[in-house]
């Protein structure tokens, strides 16, 4: 809606101010009041659209990779998403706490063991 874009353009125009906010106070284009009115505003917004984020997201049209993210992945796997770069980071691949082999990875291999929710 109308609304929907008019709060996410001055998200985008106050985020930006706020990004660059030293510019704006040391030229005195702001006050140290209205710096924090902004940041204020910007927490608003964010509140007020987290409703819609994920409209907004799909409106764009932004692909999975652009994204970057297991969450907002176009088939909706979250979960098989979330496992796979929990696997593939380069984290996990170099490092193993003590205690992994024997405590954990038998519980962690995909299929094994039922909830018991």
């Amino acid at each position: 809606t109308a609304a929907v874009m008019d709060r996410l353009v001055s998200l985008h125009a106050l985020a930006t101010m706020d990004d660059n906010m030293g510019d704006f106070l040391e030229d005195g284009h702001v006050s140290a009041d209205q710096a924090a009115a902004i940041r204020s505003e910007v927490a608003v917004l964010l509140a007020e659209l987290r409703p819609d984020a994920a409209a907004l997201v799909d409106s764009f049209a932004l692909d999975d990779y652009f994204l970057n993210s297991a969450l907002g992945s176009h088939d909706g796997d979250v979960y098989r998403r979330l496992y796979d770069e929990v696997q593939s980071a380069p984290f996990n691949a170099s490092h193993v706490p003590p205690g992994y082999a024997d405590l954990l990875h038998s519980r962690l291999i995909k299929g094994a063991g039922r909830s018991r929710l």
